[in-house]
């Protein structure tokens, strides 16, 4: 139990969706970088090349950064998650913003699924401080000597 009564709940970042999400941005990213042919040039072509660039780059950073901290352990994992998803949320907005910015209405579409994944990474990253503070709330607690 944490301070207040409030029991300690901690939001596993195990789940398959994020797991997969994570997964599809490492992917996109090297991709990307490695195989331009192969990806969508509706949106890309519109866009000048660093911001292309940028975007892969920051996929491949955030996505690895991310799924590193779902598969390591202890505490750190959540920091290293926590980590991988600013990434994320960052860069999704700034390419929404870029998009739409660049493109005009026909980029609607594409800079609002990114920017809605921005909003699921962001809000990840609340629900991971939340469970970092408990846990520091408990071992504050547990260290005071108070049970």
């Amino acid at each position: 139990m944490a301070r207040g009564g409030i029991p300690l709940l901690v939001r596993s970042g195990r789940n398959p969706f994020e797991v997969l999400m994570l997964a599809a941005c490492l992917c996109t990213g090297v991709v990307g970088l490695f195989e331009p042919a192969t990806t969508s040039g509706a949106i890309v072509s519109l866009l000048p090349h660093w911001q292309v660039v940028t975007w892969y780059c920051g996929l491949v950073v955030g996505g690895a950064i991310g799924i590193g901290g779902v598969f390591s352990r202890g505490i750190s994992s959540l920091a290293i998650e926590r980590a991988g998803l600013i990434v994320l949320t960052c860069l999704t907005l700034a390419y929404a913003g870029a998009v739409v910015a660049q493109v005009g209405i026909r980029g609607t579409l594409p800079a609002l699924f990114t920017g809605l994944f921005a909003v699921a990474c962001a809000v990840r990253c609340v629900y991971i401080t939340a469970d970092l503070k408990r846990m520091e709330d408990i071992a504050t607690k547990q260290l005071d000597g108070d049970e």
